[in-house]
Order: structure tokens, then C-alpha cells, then sequence
């Protein structure tokens, strides 16, 4: 039966929120952004509103929170249910509908007046139970990916902030820290640097990621560093850190910390991570909060023998290369989920 998507789903717009400590998911326009205590939705669609992740879709059939970057898209549930809906507002890809002059926006006045054909209740769920397999998949490889960072996080909170690192017991100890250990710059053992490319959208024949200030992985033909590298935004609010090696191409307003010695990138990696509010309390700016090159250059933090921090980064390899591979498999999953997704909802392939 054909309806105007008026018919089907009401929209609200998300608020803008600071993400804090917290379990709550923070939804922005290209998905989980932070976490917070506040929870204010559950069981919703959530569409990317405005900016280059304009359309994007998800579902939350949990509690969570979400920025002004997105509608919060509710169902009339006595004609579509919401599992359905996410895909099928997938399947439209919503962003070729999108307006504005300077950047991509979605309105609800845009959205109310589309139209789209649905089959029963009965045959949503039985559709939904084929395409859910896949996202169940991903969704567990996902957990396994998070318990694998949190190891990760708990090894370097274990040996370099409880000070518990191999033979720990027989080292002597000066001023509160191990001796040898010292307050150092971060200038001092990394390269800082910034990207060159201003580009908004991806190559999709693109060879190499390529980073954007939403650290969201696109393609590009152009290679920019080829190295052991943190990169970090250098504008937002948030200020996650990511770690990369091999061949990347970086925008302009990401910086790149490149260690100047090797094998303890992922040792540097963890200093950043763990130092997120002192980008927050240092970055500038009324409207968008900024970094500068020389707050990466003057950071101190506490640096061990280089022969510990390599010992860390052997260690936690192994943990990288097991994330590596499952993002790697979740990327088939997607290929073949979303392959199969317009046949299903076209009726081309039957249920």
C-alpha cells in the first residue's frame, strides 16, 4: 500500500548536548558521538539533519540522547514498525532529497511529501528477520571490538597510571613516580602536523582513507603521510584521538601526531586518549572550539623507559590486529546487507 511518509513517521529535532561521562549514547548526525547520564528518547529513528552525513539513518531501540544535528524520527507503529522503517529510510538515501545553499539539510518539510509502498505488518517482520541477521552479526562483532579497546584502555591505566608495570615491585620510586620516568612534552617525541585537503565529500573509487574533523573513514585518491600516526580534530567537541598506520590522507583541520621514535605509537595513542579534557580546556573559539599546533607541541604528560612503552605496544598489537579484523568482516556484513536491502524492499527477491 503506497503513503506519504507524512502518514507514517512525525520528527523532532534533537538539542544540543555536551557528552560527559555517562552510559547513555549521544546520537549525532554520523551516529554515536559521546555518552551522557541524560537519557530524553527511546525506540526512534534517528536521520542525520545538516552537513556532509546530511540523511544518514540509524535506529535505537534503547534509551540515548541526540544534538541538534538531527530529527528524531518516531512511527506510527499500527502501519510500519521501526525496524522496518530504519530500513527503509535506508534504502532511500535520503540525502539526494537534501536542500540548502551552503551546506545539505533535511527538513521536515521536505521528508512529509515523499511516498513510498509497504507491505503488511507481517511481511515487515519477515523481512526484518533477514536483514536483522546481518546487523545482529555486526552488533556482536561490535561488543567483541569494545571489550578488546577496554583491555587495551585497563593494561595502560594498569601499568602507567596505577604504576603496576612489569617489575614494578623491585623499582625504586622519586617524588610519587617511578625513577627514570619524567613530565615531557609531547613536541618533544612527536611531529605535529596538519593535513592539506579542504575536500567535504569522498572519492568513491578512492584508494586510501581519508580523515575527516567527524573522524569518519572516506576514500581518497591522494595520500597525504605513510606512518604510524594519531590523528585528532581540530575543531569540535569531542577531540577523540584515533589511531592509524600505513598510507591516509588528512583535511586540513585535522592534526597528525607522528612519533619520532618507532613502536610506541600506540603508547602515545593512550596518552592522548586519556587527555580529552585538556584539549577541551585548552581549545578556543565562541562558536566551534579549536586547537592550534602549538597546544599538541607544549602538552606534557608522563614518559616511562621507551623500552616499557614498547613492551605496551607489543602487547596491545595483538588486540589491534584482532579489532582490525573484525571491522574488516563487519565491512562484508554491510556490503552483502546492503546489496540485499533494495531487492527485499523492491519485492525483487521474495521473501
Amino acid at each position: 500500500m503506497q503513503y506519504k511518509f507524512e502518514q507514517l513517521f512525525e520528527w523532532s529535532s534533537g538539542k544540543p548536548i555536551v557528552p560527559t561521562s555517562g552510559s547513555i549514547p549521544i546520537y549525532g548526525s554520523n551516529g554515536i558521538v559521546g555518552y551522557t547520564n541524560e537519557k530524553k528518547y527511546r525506540n526512534k529513528i534517528i536521520l542525520g539533519r545538516v552537513g556532509a552525513y546530511c540523511g544518514s539513518v540509524a535506529y535505537c531501540p534503547d534509551d540515548f540522547n541526540a544534538t541538534d544535528n538531527t530529527l528524531i524520527t518516531s512511527c506510527d507503529e499500527s502501519k510500519i514498525c521501526y525496524h522496518y522503517a530504519y530500513y527503509l529510510l535506508k534504502k532511500y538515501q535520503l540525502n539526494d532529497y537534501a536542500g540548502g545553499a551552503a551546506q545539505p539539510l533535511i527538513t521536515q518539510g521536505l521528508l512529509k511529501h515523499l511516498k513510498c509502498e509497504i507491505p503488511s505488518l507481517e511481511i515487515q517482520q519477515k523481512l526484518v528477520s533477514i536483514l536483522s541477521t546481518y546487523d545482529n552479526l555486526i552488533e556482536n562483532n561490535n561488543k567483541q571490538i569494545k571489550t578488546l579497546e577496554q583491555m587495551a584502555e585497563n593494561i595502560y591505566k594498569e601499568w602507567f597510571v596505577r604504576f603496576r608495570f612489569p617489575g614494578h615491585e623491585t623499582t625504586p620510586f622519586e617524588n610519587g613516580i617511578p625513577k627514570g620516568w619524567k613530565i615531557e612534552r609531547l613536541g618533544n617525541v612527536a611531529n605535529i602536523s596538519t593535513g592539506k585537503s579542504n575536500r567535504q565529500d569522498a572519492d568513491e573509487d578512492g584508494i586510501y582513507p581519508f580523515f575527516d574533523r567527524s573522524q569518519e573513514i572516506k576514500r581518497s585518491n591522494i595520500w597525504l603521510k605513510d606512518c604510524e600516526a594519531i590523528i585528532v580534530p581540530g575543531e569540535g567537541t569531542t577531540f577523540y584521538p584515533r589511531y592509524y598506520q600505513g598510507k591516509f590522507d588528512l583535511h586540513q583541520r585535522c592534526y597528525c601526531v607522528e612519533p619520532k621514535v618507532k613502536e610506541i605509537g600506540k603508547f602515545l595513542f593512550y596518552v592522548l586518549n586519556m587527555n580529552r579534557y585538556y584539549f577541551l580546556s585548552v581549545a578556543t573559539g565562541a562558536t566551534v572550539p579549536s586547537l592550534r599546533q602549538n597546544n599538541f607541541l607544549s602538552m606534557k604528560y608522563l614518559m616511562p623507559s621507551i623500552d616499557l612503552c614498547k613492551k605496551f605496544n607489543q602487547i596491545v598489537s595483538k588486540l589491534f590486529d584482532q579489532k582490525d579484523h573484525l571491522k574488516e568482516e563487519n565491512q562484508n556484513l554491510i556490503k552483502q546487507r546492503d546489496l540485499l536491502l533494495p531487492r527485499l524492499m523492491s519485492g525483487k527477491l521474495a521473501v
